[in-house]
């Protein structure tokens, strides 16, 4: 069985989280029009750059190797939460030098990241 990721998050007052994975500690909160401090990013938009940071990190692996050039990648997402179903609209840049068959490929790669499959998979939250 594969190591279980895992992170602790505490909130004490306000809206304000501390998360906790490993050796790493990051804050969660709401905006001022929410009643928050606005002290860090909402969960969604950590949840949105869980998935960027795992797409970014795909198509450098996949590149690297094959020593393509693809410069900085730049990705934008954007969450459209709909009444049955929830849609990310991806926008994907890469600033290096590289033919249209590599670009098409890593826009392929893209969908194949791990944060990727574990969203389109069925995902139960249990109590433990």
């Amino acid at each position: 069985m594969p190591n279980p990721t895992k992170v602790s998050s505490s909130i004490s007052f306000d809206y304000k989280v501390t998360n906790v994975a490993r050796t790493h500690v990051w804050m969660a909160d709401e905006p001022f029009e929410l009643n928050g401090q606005d002290v860090g990013p909402t969960p969604k938009e950590l949840f949105l750059s869980a998935l960027a940071s795992c797409i970014s990190i795909t198509l450098r692996m996949y590149a690297q190797p094959r020593n393509w050039d693809v410069g900085e990648i730049n990705i934008d997402l954007e969450m459209i939460e709909h009444e049955d179903r929830t849609e990310i609209l991806k926008t994907i840049e890469f600033s290096g030098d590289l033919t249209m068959e590599q670009r098409e490929r890593l826009l392929e790669i893209s969908d194949r990241c791990p944060v990727a499959k574990l969203l389109k998979k069925t995902i139960d939250i249990k109590l433990s």
